[in-house]
């Protein structure tokens, strides 16, 4: 089972223009309905629906041979699927929202040169003020790097998503919260309790601390209703560098940076 990356995401909220300004607002690149960084563009979808929720994920594999594996899982768990066009989708039995394998090249975003800094015995930035004090416009967020969803059955969800070829990471409280990967990332996908499914949040990574701090700072300043929600700070499990507030419509989100990885 070679799973490598995730490919996006569709989102349903009552208003998609809403969303549609605030992704316009933090730098992604796209259209209305469809947003992302650079190169990785159309990761996040929208769609209208009656609350937020969300509606697909989509994963990559690396060939047909994937797909027949995860085929061949979800026909051990007596769940219902479709193959055709070069992909298997699925709806997840207890959360209801839908699951998009398909084929797909594998490759990360593009890196971006370092920012210079001093440290003790590195003083390598001379003359010069700060690069994110002094840049035009901020770095963008570069991709959709996770997502994790409530569910009231995490156990089961999470032997849902091992099945179909994620591997996990972490478990916490004997697998009632799962971190899992389809990727070299430490999670693509976590999963815990929820008294109904629902989406916790959605995470889109940035290169560095200095990039995450200054926009989120952006994005506080400009809104003077409460969008705060908890940071800035570095996760124990994952390791990596986060800030979270809310977007528009209500849903979390989380700009990081510095993630770990499992080869």
């Amino acid at each position: 089972m070679a799973l490598h990356r995730l490919l996006g995401m569709t989102i349903g909220v009552p208003e998609p223009s809403v969303l549609d300004d605030f992704y316009r607002e933090i730098g992604l690149g796209g259209e209305d309905g469809a947003w992302g960084g650079a190169d990785a563009p159309q990761q996040i979808r929208l769609v209208e629906a009656p609350f937020r929720q969300l509606v697909e994920m989509r994963v990559a594999c690396e060939g047909e041979a994937d797909l027949d594996a995860a085929a061949a899982g979800l026909n051990e768990l007596g769940a219902e699927y479709k193959m055709g066009n070069g992909e298997l989708r699925f709806v997840d039995p207890v959360n209801r929202w839908e699951v998009v394998i398909e084929p797909a090249e594998v490759r990360d975003v593009q890196g971006q040169p370092s920012r210079v800094r001093n440290g003790p015995g590195d003083r390598n930035r001379t003359g010069v003020r700060a690069e994110v004090i002094i840049e035009e416009k901020p770095r963008p967020p570069r991709r959709l790097g996770h997502i994790v969803v409530g569910s009231p059955d995490p156990i089961g969800s999470a032997n849902l998503y091992k099945t179909i070829g994620y591997r996990v990471s972490d478990e916490l409280g004997g697998g009632l919260a799962t971190f899992m990967r389809c990727s070299p990332d430490h999670h693509n996908l976590l999963v815990a309790p929820g008294r109904v499914p629902y989406l916790n949040h959605y995470a889109l990574e940035h290169d560095d601390f200095d990039s995450l701090a200054r926009a989120a700072t952006l994005y506080l300043e400009a809104h003077e209703d409460d969008r705060q929600i908890a940071g800035p700070g570095r996760h124990q499990i994952g390791g990596n560098e986060f800030w979270y507030m809310l977007d528009p419509s209500g849903n979390f989100f989380e700009f990081f940076s510095d993630m770990d990885r499992i080869e």
